[in-house]
Order: structure tokens, then sequence, then C-alpha cells
């Protein structure tokens, strides 16, 4: 047939291929003859002996008990020993009708129930691995606590005391606390703050740092114990002299001096752009960060101005988004508006809303509003007496009655004011009226010469200082965010 041609070019025999015998093994007792060398002609083993690696001989079968099968059925089922395996690929015709198997010889993929002795053994095991795990994390723990514990200065004894386990829970609420979980191992100082020993920041005291539109000084008597700090922010006026008056009365604040121009004009127009105070803020935090303070955060600003710079904080008041906490307003000798006739105070009263909404909030105790004036009338527009008057009365619903003035403040000397004011024609503060309502303070000193309007800038370290220096002192009356 074409394609089954030899390479002698003679017929290729297409016969079937015979099946050769079967082929049997005995198992020989040690020191016999090889595994596999087949028994002597016409030998034929004991039944109970007869292995085989194909098929038996015809009529052969091993006994059933000894029947091993390549795969044994799942789940405790058992054939009949008539059952029959055959090996994948092969003819059943050609390999015979017996089961595959081999005896005396556990088949691959046979599983049988552990017994109860060696569950036993695994359960132990198993047990054996969790208690050493447990121990491990359980030294790890009491190793560190204990590291972390003769750090911590003050309470070395009481938490050595404590099991390692009762430690380790006590530093992580504590690290949890002070928000400083991730920092347990590598921040000490984090550890002495819950002991009040925490170091002051390193703060430059020096010099001063470029904000917009002005100055920032960390005085020397801003001394703060960690990232927060209060800030006096004052507009208009001499920067020395201003922080020189905060050193004198003891602010323990950062302070701000802006000076944008001559009139109030110049201020109303810079912050009556929205963002611009919060911008100015921004600013004064990255100042100082960069003097010594570590991530900056503010706690309580004080708005202070002289003379013109009350046209900042009019509309500071009146656009700030309230993301700070506004604490104290100081205004010296400054409130100004225009007239109209129309109203019954004879004052433009719109100009005024703002300081009226902050005098009603320091009246019910929420905010340090405190207003010096003198005797000058402009004239042309209404005196910083008038507009005091009406905020009294803004914030009580009626006419205040002013009562005479007791104490006269001290009169200070101060490094910075050499050479602004002669000596002949430096004034004194010399009281006249005063008024009170919660927060809100009002005095009025006398002199009506612009050596008299000086006075009040000179000397705020004696009038409107010392009551901020009260307020913010330790146990003072922090006001909530965002007033």
């Amino acid at each position: 047939m074409k394609g089954n041609v030899r390479a002698d070019r003679l017929p290729a025999d297409l016969s079937l291929t015979p099946t050769p015998p079967p082929v049997t093994v005995t198992q020989e007792p040690l020191g016999g003859g090889l595994p596999l060398d087949p028994p002597p002609l016409g030998a034929a083993p004991a039944p109970q002996e007869q292995g085989f690696l194909f098929d038996p001989p015809l009529g052969a079968s091993p006994a059933p008990q000894e029947q091993r099968f390549l795969f044994d059925p799942l789940l405790g089922a058992s054939p009949a020993p008539q059952e029959q395996a055959f090996l994948p690929g092969l003819d059943p015709a050609v390999q015979g009708p017996a089961p595959l198997h081999l005896a005396g010889v556990a088949p691959y993929g046979s599983w049988s129930a552990p017994s109860p002795a060696e569950r036993r053994a695994r359960w132990w095991r198993a047990l054996g691995a969790f208690a050493l795990a447990a121990a491990s994390v359980i030294f790890v723990v009491a190793i560190a606590a204990r590291a972390i514990t003769a750090r911590m200065p003050g309470v070395t004894a009481e938490a050595f005391a404590m099991t390692p386990v009762s430690r380790a829970l006590l530093l992580a609420s504590r690290s949890a606390r002070d928000g400083a979980a991730a920092k347990v191992l590598v921040a000490p100082e984090v550890f002495a703050r819950w002991q009040g020993s925490t170091p002051p920041p390193a703060i430059r005291h020096d010099g001063y740092a470029s904000i917009r539109g002005g100055v920032l000084f960390t005085p020397d008597s801003f001394r703060p114990t960690g990232s927060s700090y209060d800030l006096l922010l004052h507009f208009h006026g001499n920067t020395q002299l201003v922080r020189e008056s905060a050193e004198v009365a003891g602010l323990n604040a950062a302070v701000a001096v802006i000076n944008l121009g001559i009139g109030s004009g110049a201020y109303e127009d810079m912050y009556a752009q929205p963002g611009v105070y919060e911008s100015l803020l921004a600013d004064i935090d990255r100042a100082l960060a960069q003097r010594g303070l570590p991530t900056p955060r503010l706690r309580r600003v004080a708005l202070s101005s002289w003379s013109a710079g009350y046209g900042a904080v009019a509309k500071i008041l009146e656009l700030r988004r309230g993301t700070e906490t506004l604490d104290a307003i100081l205004v010296t000798d400054g409130i100004h508006c225009g007239f109209a006739p129309e109203q019954p105070s004879g004052l433009n009263t719109l100009q005024l809303a703002s300081f009226a909404r902050a005098a009603q909030l320091a009246a019910s105790g929420q905010l340090l509003f405190t207003i010096t004036h003198s005797e000058i009338d402009p004239i042309t527009y209404a005196s910083s007496s008038a507009t005091a008057s009406y905020l009294l009365g803004a914030a009580a619903g009626h006419p205040v009655e002013r009562e005479p003035a007791r104490d006269a403040p001290p009169h200070l000397r101060l490094r910075a004011a050499e050479g602004a004011v002669s000596k002949k024609l430096e004034k004194q503060m010399v009281p006249t009226t005063e008024a009170s309502l919660g927060g809100l303070h009002v005095r009025g000193f006398r002199g009506n010469t612009p050596e008299h309007h000086m006075a009040h800038l000179l000397q705020m370290a004696s009038t409107v200082l010392p009551e901020l220096v009260e307020r913010w002192s330790e146990g003072g009356d922090p006001r909530p965010q965002g007033r």
C-alpha cells in the first residue's frame, strides 16, 4: 500500500502486533534474587505472596483482603473486588480485566483517617508553635516598653513597677493622645512633654522678619512653650516703639507692625480686599517658622491700632473669615467716622457697624475691646471721643454715663521714644472719664494737641497692653475657635 513500503522496497507487514504475555513479580526474602527476577518456569507463588505489575494470569486473582488500587475511592467508598482499574491510555482489551494493584505496597494517592494519637500530636505541635509566637511578641513588646520607659524622666520607678503589657498600653495611649504615635521610639521630647519638661523652642529674638506691609518681631518677652503662639497685630506706629512696649508690658506674644501710609484710607483700601488679612496671618506663620518656632499654630489674635490704623481694623472686623481666634481689640485714639445729621447720634453709623458688633461681643464677655481717646476735635469728621460714646451706647442698648477716672497710668520712658517727641513737648496721660461693660473698656484722657495724640502710642505699655497681658496670662480665658 502507498506509504507502507519498507526501506528495501518490500511491502510492510500491517498485521496486528501480538500481545506480550503478562509479567509477574514475586517478593523474595532478604538475601534472595533480584527483586524483578522472574520465577522459574512452571512455578507459581502462593496466592498471598502474589503481586503483579500488569495483569495476572488468566484465572488468577489475589485475595480480596490484599487487593490495592492506584486510585482509592474517596469518602470511604470501597469498590467491589471485581471492579476494574486501568492505566490511562491503554486499551482495556489489551490490558486485561483485572484491577491494577501492587501487593504489599501502599499505593500513591491512598488515604486513611489519622489515628487519635496522631491527631493529638498534631494539636500539640500547633499549640506549641502558637505559644512560641506569642512569647516572641510579648518579649519584643516588653523590651521596647522597658527601653522607652527608661527615657521618660520622673516616672521610671512607677512605670517599671507595671507589667510589660500594661506599660506598653500606657505608652500607646499617651502617644495617641499627643498625636505622636509614629514618633514613640524616635522622639524622646514627646515623653518629656507629658511630664511638662519639654525645653522651649529656640526662638531668635534679635532683629525682625519682613512680612507683607510691615515687620514681625519676636520680642524678649515672647517665650512659647510649644508650637502655639499668640499674636499682637498692630497697625500704624513706630515699629521699634511697639516692640519695646510689648516687652515692657511683659506680653508673651509675637508682635507684627504694619505701616501703609498717613491716612486711614490706605489701610481701608488694603484690607477691603477679601483674603488679604488671612494671607498676612499665613505670612506671619512662615516668618515665625524661620525664626525658630516649629510648626507654628496661631492661638489668639489681638488687633491693635493707633490713629489712622483703625481703618485696617474696621475692614478686618467686617471681612474676616473667622478661621482664627480673635480675642482682643486695642484702639488708641483712633476711631473716626463721617457725619450723618439724619441719625440720632449725628454720626455715620454704617462706618462704625463692625466696631459696634465687636463692642456688643465685648460687653457680653466674649472679647476684650479697650479704647482710649483724647479731646481732639477734627471738626471735619467725628472725634474719637464721640465714636467711643456711641459704641458704649450701642453695646448697652442705651446711652451710658461715664464716671470720672480715678487712677492715672504710670508714665513710661522708652528708649525707642527718644527723639520722637522732645522732652519739653512730651505729655503725660491724664485720665478724665472711664466706663466698662463686660470686656468693653473706654477711657478718656486730657489734651487736644498732636503731642497728646502721640502720647497714646508712646504709653500703650501702661494703658491698653496691661489688660491684654492679664487676659493672656496663665489661667486666662482663651476664647472659642473661630469667633
